[in-house]
């Protein structure tokens, strides 16, 4: 998926009529979008963190529908008001964003585990790297005003090529805090309680950062998102397994959305038989750190492709939705069917009449906002919350 098109399209404002996210949710009121495979003591658990409305963790591993921040902030925002921002990725990649953390950076270079030619790299969770160019290269990182602190637990992953200082940081407090490695060339984990906003200041070239976990002491209320844009569903296959395994201990989520498929369908490529397996491996490793999450796979939207001046439905398209339906009944867990939804309230050329999609496998803003209301809706009457 060519990403730089993908958000000036989405970010390019949208002529709707104002009711129509309300018109199509109520037409669709009857039609269920999620297909529930898991327990109902599973379904218990996360309704009553969501009655308490404190305590509530959940994740999203994802492609480009979730990298942008539209749809899941929906989510995090309607179901719960957030107070914590989680996981974060050490810099965002070019258009994507996490709308509850704000960055800036001097003197760093970016990472991808995605791209091809850059998996030769040693990736923590997520695939993304931030590298110091050069010593005193600096990210300066901010929360935003709505999380209602700017006090938090800040837990950093970071690695360096020897093992003197890598890293300092400085808080609102004017207090510094130091990042040393025990070991070259190996990651690792330190947190500290600080202030935002914070500067972050590398003292070595090519020390790197992997990522930041921000939360409370207590009362957490978490979404975080680990998507990248492009990404398919075999992509934590190329994040360093010991630090993975470490940073899926540091808590305990509630929900875990996968949700892959647009680019797996679009490879070129499938293999079916991989799809599946590495789905169920990636969904075997999350429970082993998360004995009582519920896992829920979203299926992606109306996947088409540029076949010469037109769009064509993607070929492998109707297999990745079956196997997911597979898996998730496989693996008891939840299925969000973004494809049913969309075919329940009109298909994708309506969608795209009303600009709630573009002519590709994208949606845009307003479409995310109404397929993440969808998702609620749906979600809360499984639940019996609404």
């Amino acid at each position: 998926m060519k990403s730089k098109i993908f958000f000036f399209l989405l970010c390019f404002s949208c002529i709707l009529k104002a009711d129509i996210i309300d018109e199509m949710l109520a037409k669709t009121r009857n039609y269920s979008a999620l297909k529930n495979y898991t327990s109902s003591t599973n379904l218990q658990t996360i309704k009553k963190k969501l009655k308490a409305n404190k305590d509530i963790y959940i994740r999203v591993f994802g492609d480009s529908h979730m990298a942008a921040d539209f749809f899941p902030s929906v989510v995090r925002n309607v179901l719960f008001k957030p107070n914590s921002v989680g996981f974060a990725f050490p810099m965002q990649p070019k258009y994507q964003q996490h709308l509850n953390i704000k960055y800036t950076s001097k003197d760093f270079e970016l990472f991808n585990s995605r791209v091809l030619a850059q998996q030769n790299k040693d990736y923590a969770m997520g695939g993304i790297i931030a590298s110091a160019t050069k010593k005193g290269a600096k990210i300066t990182l901010d929360t935003d005003e709505l999380l209602g602190s700017k006090n938090y637990k800040v837990g950093f992953v970071f690695k360096a090529l020897n093992n003197k200082n890598a890293f300092t940081i400085k808080d609102a407090n004017n207090k510094t805090y130091e990042l040393k490695a025990k070991k070259e060339n190996q990651w690792f984990y330190k947190a500290f309680d600080l202030k935002f906003p914070l500067q972050i200041t590398a003292l070595q070239a090519r020390a790197e950062l992997g990522g930041y976990f921000i939360l409370r002491d207590k009362n957490n209320k978490v979404l975080d998102t680990i998507a990248v844009n492009g990404a398919k569903s075999d992509l934590w296959l190329q994040w360093n397994e010991k630090i993975l395994n470490s940073e899926l201990k540091l808590f305990k989520n509630d929900l875990i959305i996968l949700a892959y498929g647009s680019n797996d369908a679009l490879s070129g490529n499938f293999d079916k038989v991989k799809y599946k397996a590495n789905l169920k491996k990636f969904i075997k490793l999350l429970k082993k750190h998360n004995k009582n999450a519920t896992i829920m796979i979203i299926s992606p939207p109306t996947t088409t492709q540029k076949k010469g001046k037109t769009y064509e439905l993607s070929p492998d398209f109707k297999l990745v939705r079956e196997l997911n339906y597979e898996v998730a009944k496989e693996e008891k867990a939840i299925l969000f069917d973004m494809h049913k939804f969309m075919q329940d309230s009109g298909g994708k050329n309506f969608w795209i009449e009303q600009k709630l999609s573009l002519k590709d496998v994208h949606l845009s803003t307003k479409g995310y906002e109404l397929m993440a209301k969808k998702f609620v809706y749906d979600f809360e009457k499984l639940m019996r919350l609404n």
